[in-house]
């Protein structure tokens, strides 16, 4: 049993996150570490073994930045952690001060900030290139305060003396995914899905494009978004029937066309203003022809291993991703689905009907993927590195 207090903390994500909650806080509660989770959340609570204390919902991402943050310290003084693990970059300048107060501190790397700043539509444009530069600077101050950990192997460059602890998916939620058969085998109809965080830059307008191009077909967006996302969705897939699913379950059905039903695609958007996680598990579950990641280009995601993909790959779904060298990579050496050029949908929509026609094509790229997860790819392997990691530092 090991005798240390630590405390995860965020301004910004949800209470269940993957990463956070699912994976690192819960691997260290079943190691034996006591530990806190300061979130924004309605109550303080006990989950799985992790302390979650509460701090209030940010109105805007000014408040997330000063005043929630400032609350985030608060509470991590409250919960007499030892060790401090901060998941935003707003809260680096209160791991100064934590460190000053004799905390061992760790920032984990989720992101490429610098570079993500290009990406953020929030952000005004002229000041796109200061944002970048400012993270980079508070990154230098960091990586020299700090212990770092990182998701993603390519921040090593940035962060030459860090530790890997990547985001591969963890075998409990990959079991779950594996009790169905779910590669589509019988289906009449075209069914794709895209389970994750919906927005432009993640490909929202290409996916529902394909509304357009593959007539008939379901796609469903499994995962938060905003209602302005769930409106570029509508326009961009032509006079598709519109399904929102609301978080008890319910369904909204907004039809658009006179059209024949055989004629019309479904979008199914579950996640509109409000963050899903046992829905996504659950979607997965179902019967699908393939699993979606076509992004339009961008720096920011050309080198990333999307957890998407292990998902996908987890419940034995082919993918359908850009062409970005490394994702690539990642689908041509597993042999489990195909990369496409973004900005040919047409080639996009030939591919997928192909797959749908070809069902044994599907089965074996599916059940490669799900080899590669469990021999490769899984948190198994990230677990151990984070249990060595915080070990080394409670000593």
């Amino acid at each position: 049993m090991v005798e240390c207090r630590v405390a995860h903390l965020s301004s910004h994500h949800q209470p269940v996150d993957n990463r956070i909650f699912q994976r690192e806080c819960r691997s260290l509660a079943d190691a034996g570490y006591t530990v806190h989770f300061v979130v924004r959340n309605p109550v303080d609570e006990v989950r799985d073994g992790v302390h979650i204390m509460a701090i209030r919902t940010p109105r805007n991402r000014l408040e997330r930045v000063t005043v929630t943050a400032f609350h985030v310290f608060r509470r991590a003084l409250e919960s007499k952690a030892r060790i401090v693990h901060l998941h935003d970059p707003e809260l680096i300048p209160w791991g100064f001060l934590l460190r000053a107060l004799g905390r061992t501190v760790i920032f984990d790397v989720h992101e490429d900030f610098a570079q993500a700043a290009g990406v953020r539509s929030w952000i005004p444009r002229p000041l796109r290139g200061l944002v970048a530069h400012g993270w980079s600077g508070l990154a230098w101050l960091a990586s020299r305060a700090f212990h770092i950990v990182i998701a993603e192997r390519y921040y090593a460059r940035t962060f030459p003396r860090s530790v890997n602890v990547l985001n591969y998916p963890h075998l409990e939620r990959s079991a779950a995914l594996r009790s169905v058969a779910r590669t589509a085998t019988q289906a009449d109809r075209i069914r794709l899905i895209y389970a994750g965080s919906v927005t432009i830059s993640r490909g929202a307008e290409l996916h529902a494009r394909l509304a357009t191009l593959l007539p008939g077909c379901l796609i469903h967006f499994c995962g938060h978004m905003s209602r302005a996302t769930a409106d570029a969705i509508r326009r961009a897939s032509g006079d598709a029937t519109i399904g929102v699913i609301a978080e008890d379950g319910a369904v909204a059905w907004e039809r658009r066309s006179d059209r024949p039903d055989a004629e019309l695609s479904t979008i199914l958007l579950e996640g509109v203003d409000y963050y899903v996680t046992d829905q996504m598990v659950a979607a997965l579950q179902q019967s699908w022809t393939a699993g979606l990641s076509l992004f339009p280009y961008s720096e920011h995601y050309y080198e990333k291993e999307l957890t998407k993909f292990f998902e996908y790959m987890a419940a034995g779904l082919p993918l359908i991703v850009s062409d970005f060298p490394n994702w690539r990579a990642i689908v041509d050496g597993t042999r489990c689905g195909l990369a496409i050029d973004p900005e040919r949908l047409d080639i996009a929509a030939d591919l997928i009907r192909h797959l749908h026609a070809s069902p044994a094509e599907r089965l074996a790229m599916g059940e490669r993927g799900r080899e590669a997860v469990e021999g490769r790819y899984s948190w198994t392997s990230q677990r151990q590195n984070l249990l060595d990691f915080y070990g080394s530092l409670a000593r």
